[in-house]
């Protein structure tokens, strides 16, 4: 089971990724409203990938991903925000995120993304 924590202070954005994520089994799906609970949350267990937003309260996606590069942990980080400049981009990638994916975003996007960063194929929801 591959672990992913959906950092985004958007409730309606967590439901997204949560109700998104159901059509890839062996994904666990953590949800974090910010960067503080995202390291709480990385304090008591691993991931295998973080989904991070930009503009969240308390701690914001730049500081989580310097956060969490300055802790040693290598695996894949992408930023999912409204946030497209150009300056944002590079700050993103040069404190170690792997992706960059601007707003809005599909559900079959999403999925695509969970499942090329963790290798856990997205099979289609059995009714």
């Amino acid at each position: 089971m591959k672990k992913v924590l959906f950092v985004d202070d958007s409730s309606i954005m967590r439901l997204f990724a949560r109700m998104s994520t159901r059509s890839i089994h062996g994904i666990s799906l953590t949800e974090a409203q910010d960067g503080h609970d995202a390291i709480e949350k990385l304090e008591k267990e691993p991931f295998d990938l973080i989904i991070t937003d930009i503009n969240m309260p308390r701690m914001d996606g730049l500081q989580l991903i310097r956060h969490v590069r300055m802790m040693g942990l290598k695996f894949p980080i992408i930023i999912l925000t409204t946030c497209g400049e150009e300056k944002d981009v590079e700050t993103g990638i040069f404190l170690g995120a792997d992706d960059y994916v601007t707003k809005p975003i599909t559900s079959q996007k999403l999925t695509m993304l969970i499942s090329n960063y963790t290798n856990v194929p997205a099979l289609p929801v059995s009714t």
